[in-house]
């Protein structure tokens, strides 16, 4: 797993071939390490200034996109804003900070519906609604283990093992 916040618009368990489960899957947005270029695999860093404004414009781009986390109650909903809308079931996150704090950020602002703005949101960058869906940890989310190479800068990565056990890519 990636270390990446998950989201389910149907319930876990799903019986009937017509009930298709969808999951949708967002990246973190930039924590500490990141920001210094360091390998942090399971280090548990929270998300950078940068990262929590990543995770407001992500927010605001799915509730513009007809995601929410509460059905329309309005009966004047049209066919049409009904049949755009996906209303997530569940949300969930990898135990680390970088991952929870993200996904607590989408779901205030899907809860909200309005996207982010800056009265709206707590200092983490979540929404102060009471309506706001719990985020659920899964430890398998979890980001792989990079071992004796976790909180190493990433450029020192081909210096330490070498280029025939890293695949070269033009970003790492």
């Amino acid at each position: 797993a990636n270390n990446i916040p998950l989201f389910s618009s149907t319930p876990p368990l799903v019986t009937t071939p017509s009930s298709m489960v969808k999951i949708y899957v967002a990246r973190h947005g930039q924590d500490l390490d990141n920001a210094k270029g360091i390998l942090n695999g399971h280090r548990n860093e929270p998300l950078s200034e940068l990262g929590r404004q990543q995770a407001r414009d992500v927010g605001t781009k799915m509730v513009m996109a007809g995601f929410t986390t509460s059905p329309p109650t309005s009966p004047s909903t049209s066919t049409r804003e009904a049949t755009s809308t996906t209303v997530l079931t569940a949300i969930y996150s990898s135990p680390l900070k970088r991952a929870h704090e993200t996904a607590k950020i989408f779901a205030g602002i899907l809860a909200s519906g309005e996207g982010a703005s800056t009265d709206s949101t707590t200092t983490d960058g979540s929404s102060a609604s009471n309506n706001t869906m719990e985020v659920k940890v899964l430890d398998d989310l979890i980001e792989r283990d990079f071992g004796i190479m976790s909180g190493l800068p990433a450029s020192s990565i081909l210096e330490k093992v070498g280029s025939d056990h890293v695949l070269c890519t033009e970003t790492i």
